[in-house]
């Protein structure tokens, strides 16, 4: 009994000592690695040699180094945000753009929009293939994607995805509310609009958590 128990705690002890050399030998994520099917990450220069099937490019990497946003390889579309002037009840109205771009939580956005209904009401959030992790982006989310559009582009073009248009007037819609009249959009400069939800189409980019 004693040796067993004797076993065991070395056992343990080999485990706590193996586990920091484990952690620190996961190859960190960084901006511009490609989000593959399989859920793992490769760098533009693994991955024609990976075998690997592209899903999305990395924009943002949280402190774990493992984990964060990635946007999607295509457009999904350009249409208004909404077919009617509504304030939806359980979002948050954002009236200021240094507040809006605070605002990260585009998958929740997403989420209370396409629950309050359906996508004859609003087109841009049910463009989105949200069944399979995918949403519109937060206005926050959005701004730091822009923030590396050299580096998404030269991976969306590594993997023959839809690279991002340069162009001041190519705007893309976020989840984030203004009020009942106007929702938040952001231009590859970062340039902030806040446009009217009807009466305006933009484009549709849908973004994923990792």
């Amino acid at each position: 009994m004693i040796s067993t128990m004797k076993q065991t705690k070395n056992f343990i002890i080999s485990l706590l000592i193996a586990l920091p050399l484990f952690l620190s030998a996961q190859q960190a994520v960084n901006i511009g690695d490609i989000l593959c099917t399989d859920g793992s990450t490769v760098s533009i220069n693994e991955f024609a040699s990976s075998g690997k099937t592209a899903l999305g490019v990395v924009f943002y990497v949280d402190d774990s180094e493992q984990h964060g946003w990635a946007v999607h390889l295509e457009y999904q579309g350009k249409t208004p945000w909404c077919y009617q002037y509504i304030d939806v009840p359980e979002l948050t109205n954002i009236r200021k753009f240094r507040d809006a771009i605070k605002d990260t939580d585009g998958y929740n956005n997403t989420k209370i929009i396409r629950n309050y209904s359906n996508a004859s009401v609003f087109p841009a959030a049910w463009a989105v293939d949200f069944d399979n992790g995918w949403y519109l982006p937060a206005a926050g989310q959005i701004r730091q994607l822009y923030g590396y559009i050299p580096e998404i582009n030269q991976s969306l073009n590594t993997v023959s995805g839809e690279p991002f248009i340069l162009s001041s007037n190519w705007w893309i819609w976020a989840s984030t509310e203004c009020d009942s009249e106007g929702a938040w959009d952001i231009n590859y400069l970062g340039s902030e609009g806040h446009s009217k939800k009807v009466s305006h189409d933009f484009y549709v980019r849908a973004v994923r958590t990792f």
